[in-house]
This record gives structure tokens, sequence and C-alpha cells, in this order.
């Protein structure tokens, strides 16, 4: 039984990024994609001495796509470079973050009792929820904490904040 000078609080800190849903695939494919990416890259340097036009072409759209496989590589590697904490109390919710590639630490907050609904976003692979609160709005991932997910939503449902369910058919509060 709780006191009503002890506060209800719960900690949740992110798994291992390789516990992550989807990562062997995503990273599979990306693997593969730099391959064959290079594959066309040496094609393109082949072909230059039959078709200089074909090969510039082709060399640009191989440069294009490595390009955008570089963002998704970096992408990979800055997500699996943060630690997320978040605690819960009666009152507020607080995120910390710890980005280890980039050496940073931020810390936000908000109040339950100021939080007007919040949306809740239930994919597996990148579930998260957002406070709306009068002076911020407060994404929280929640992919990170696997299992532990559900127990935000329900803490959060036990206080009384409107949780609200994007993906059934609930409205958004005006």
């Amino acid at each position: 039984m709780v006191s009503s000078t002890q506060k209800v609080k719960l900690r949740f800190k992110s798994g291992p990024y390789c516990r992550r849903p989807g990562l062997y695939p995503m990273a599979v494919i990306l693997a593969l994609s730099w391959v064959f990416s290079f594959m066309w890259l040496f094609v393109a340097l082949w072909v230059f001495q039959y078709n200089p036009f074909w090969s510039v072409t082709l060399m640009a759209s191989s440069l294009a796509f490595g390009s955008f496989l570089g963002y998704l590589t970096y992408t990979m590697i800055d997500d699996a470079c943060r630690e997320y904490q978040l605690e819960l109390t009666d009152d507020e919710a607080v995120l910390s973050v710890v980005d280890r590639l980039h050496k940073k630490r931020s810390v936000q907050m908000v109040l339950l009792n100021d939080v007007s609904y919040a949306e809740y976003y239930p994919f597996q692979d990148s579930a998260s929820i957002i406070f709306h609160a009068p002076y911020a709005e407060m994404e929280v991932p929640l992919w990170p904490l696997g299992s532990a997910a559900a127990d935000v939503v329900d803490f959060l449902h036990g206080r009384g904040v409107n949780v609200v369910n994007v993906q059934s058919d609930e409205s958004i509060p005006g």
C-alpha cells in the first residue's frame, strides 16, 4: 500500500539495440544494397569504353543510390548509439536521452496534470507516445523499451491521462 507521501515511480531503460524488431533483416538488406551499388559502379566503369553516355548515367544513379544508403547506414548507427530512460511518477514524465555518438545528453519533462492527451503509436518497430501539453509536445520512443511499452500506456491510463491509440478509430481531441 502506498501512503499519501510516497509517490509511485516507474523507471524504464531502453534495451540493447540488437533486440530492435526488424534490425537484422534491415541490416542484411542494407549490406546487399551496398554490394549491388558497388557492383553497378564497377559495371559503369567497365562500360565507359563502349558507351560513355550510358556509363555516366549508370554511375550517377549508383552514386545517388550510394548516398541514400550512406544516409540509412548513418541513421542506423545513430539509433544504435542512443540510450533512453523514461521515468514516470504520479506527477510527471521525464525522458532522458544519452547520445554516445555525438556525446550529448538531454532531459525533457512534462507534468502529467498538464497533458491534455497523449497520442500512442503502437507500431512494433517504431512505437512511440507523444504527450501534448500547453507548453510542450514531448515524443517518447517506446520501441527501445520492448514489452514495457504496454506498461507505460497502462500506467498513463491509471493516472487519468487520455491516451489516444492512432491505430484505432479513436478521434484526436481538438
